[in-house]
């Protein structure tokens, strides 16, 4: 440990209460501009900002620097560029505090789906000397010729190789750089009961964000048919959209796959922007929940089936174990730990040993 390294966690602290201080202006303005211009539901992002309130603690932020602060060594501080996401409000958060944490110097490539609420810390992140005043942009050209030695990236598969060809023509990044590339895209929720407790935890799973985080549940495993819940379930969504309606509504699409569903006779619930289904296929596409009847080892069959895009496994007891994985809480799926792991990787781990990627 060196007095760098604290120094820069207790200023990143610092940073960080003052952003989320009831008085902050620029916040407040940013949440504004966000609603007003219907990017996201004010409910969305309170939601998010409540969860950072509460996860973005000292304890927690020293727990996901562990590792910086008993490498011995002097780590070489290196360009890293975030590519963020704009799915959810504020989602490339967490690759931001990693690079902070780390030890790196920061490049952003904010979403324009999402352009004012991460800008709001970074200005912040900026007066504390912890990232450089043009080291964020809504428009990656920003950063051309200005090499990356590490990208961060979380997308489809389908979109990494054109992801990568735009930076190497821009002279940011070749095939060669070290990247960090999260591509998983559902979770599954594994529930063995009907309790309302476990339902109001699974509604929430689902539909907050309209289940557009790779950690939302798309597929659930339990040990009753989705016709024997399904009314007292949508009970339970309609309580949970009356707090936080959907923000996006669905394409006329999903009508047409309910409309197949029933001219083929399967089973399903449809919620006018969202539907539930009682398949085990893939998730692929959004507004779904797939219902599956079964039990620990159906879940298994299709854990080894779906891995590679599958984020987490959540379930309701703390006890049940499962083989291969590391479960989560159900209670926890849209309010994880700011050291969670997506893809698995350790974001502050992955970049104290940057030397070693390939």
């Amino acid at each position: 440990m060196d007095n760098q390294t604290v120094d820069r966690l207790n200023r990143l602290h610092d940073a960080i209460t003052e952003w989320l201080r009831p008085d902050n202006h620029d916040l407040k303005e940013a949440i504004d501009r966000t609603v007003n211009q219907k990017l996201f539901s004010f409910e969305d992002v309170k939601h998010q900002i409540l969860v950072l309130k509460k996860t973005l603690n000292k304890r927690d932020i020293l727990r996901w620097a562990e590792p910086i602060l008993k490498h011995d060594d002097k780590i070489e501080e290196k360009n890293i560029l975030c590519l963020h996401a704009g799915n959810l409000p504020l989602v490339g958060l967490q690759d931001l505090l990693a690079t902070i944490i780390a030890g790196h110097h920061y490049r952003g490539k904010i979403s324009r789906k999402d352009p004012y609420l991460l800008p709001s810390l970074l200005k912040i992140l900026a007066k504390k000397g912890l990232v450089e005043q043009n080291s964020w942009t809504t428009d990656l050209t920003d950063f051309s010729n200005r090499k990356a030695e590490a990208v961060l990236f979380a997308g489809s598969t389908n979109s990494v190789n054109d992801v990568f060809n735009e930076l190497e023509n821009m002279g940011i990044a070749t095939s060669n750089t070290p990247a960090l590339v999260r591509t998983a895209d559902f979770s599954i929720a594994y529930i063995e009961d009907s309790a309302p407790e476990t339902m109001n935890q699974l509604a929430e799973s689902v539909f907050r964000y309209g289940g557009k985080g790779c950690r939302s549940v798309a597929m659930v495993v339990a040990p009753f048919s989705l016709k024997s819940k399904k009314c007292g379930f949508t009970d339970y969504i309609e309580q949970f959209l009356m707090k936080a309606p959907q923000h996006d509504k669905a394409p006329p699409a999903l009508y047409q796959r309910y409309a197949y569903n029933k001219a083929v006779g399967i089973d399903q619930a449809w919620l006018d922007n969202f539907l539930i289904e009682e398949t085990d296929i893939r998730p692929s596409i959004p507004y779904v929940l797939h219902w599956v009847q079964g039990g620990k080892e159906k879940l298994g069959e299709l854990i080894q089936k779906y891995s590679a895009g599958l984020q987490t496994v959540y379930v309701k007891d703390p006890t049940v174990q499962i083989d291969g994985v590391n479960p989560e809480l159900l209670v926890d799926a849209q309010q994880p730990p700011i050291y969670w792991k997506p893809d698995g990787v350790d974001s502050v781990e992955w970049l104290l040993h940057l030397n070693e990627q390939k």
